[in-house]
């Protein structure tokens, strides 16, 4: 068993992800890393470990099941608590409509919304009066050009996160999410260098934010002094949800 808090984080060997378990170990927090790819999330695990002792790492699929449910029962064996999820896990590419196929949309679908909700369920189940989920949403979900799978997945992850707060908030356990806009991430850097500026111009700040800037916004709603803040979508973008040049 353990006597600090327990955050686990879905996504966690990269980007938005990494930086989070950062911020939330310098927090005080015993971080338990979850990650589908094996070597970044090995490689980021033991730099961190190398600097703190309350670090583990997991190697998992977040659409599968019975590993997730495997890996919460352990976790509750052996520390004892759950008491923030952080459902960063996602995966992203551009494409214009009438060039996406149902596939896409799957796909999509299946890892950005319900692998949250298969994560989100089993740890509720062990989760105590107290707990906290973060979705990471994002600022797509608004509106955007060229990812309409994704802008899909994302709006879907906004009205899971609403749905779960209004049912679990009786239980005394608060749901948000944020919503990154143009974050310096793989995924950013995955697209062309014609299509960065392109969305960069559109950005009031003309500003790539990054992803330390995220897990800044994370740790606020994993803060269990943030107790009276549930069905929140907090969007940390530069301003581009503001209405401006919205695609």
């Amino acid at each position: 068993m353990i006597d600090k808090e327990v955050a686990l984080v879905t996504g966690a060997g990269q980007g938005i992800g990494l930086a989070t378990v950062r911020r939330l170990v310098a927090d005080g927090f015993h971080v338990v890393m979850i990650d589908r790819n094996p070597e970044p999330l090995a490689t980021a695990a033991a730099q961190l470990r190398a600097a703190s002792n309350s670090i583990e790492h997991h190697v998992l699929s977040i659409t599968d099941r019975p590993a997730v449910a495997e890996l919460v029962g352990a976790l509750i064996a052996s520390l004892g608590r759950i008491d923030v999820l952080v459902n960063n896990a996602a995966i992203f590419w551009d494409g214009k409509f009438d060039a996406t196929t149902e596939d896409d949309y799957t796909r999509m679908y299946e890892v950005n919304v319900i692998g949250t909700f298969v994560v989100s369920q089993e740890v509720v189940k062990v989760m105590q009066r107290g707990g906290r989920i973060i979705n990471v949403a994002s600022r797509a979900y608004l509106a955007g050009y060229a990812h309409a799978p994704y802008i899909t997945s994302k709006a879907g992850t906004v009205g899971l996160t609403r749905g779960m707060a209004i049912d679990l908030a009786e239980r005394g356990i608060l749901v948000n999410a944020i919503a990154p806009g143009l974050i310096e991430t793989d995924m950013f850097r995955s697209l062309t260098p014609g299509r960065q500026q392109e969305l960069i111009a559109k950005q009031p700040t003309k500003t790539v934010g990054q992803p330390d800037d995220i897990a800044n916004g994370i740790a606020f709603f994993a803060d269990p002094r943030t107790r009276n803040v549930t069905g929140q979508i907090l969007a940390l973008d530069g301003g581009r949800s503001m209405g401006i040049s919205l695609y």
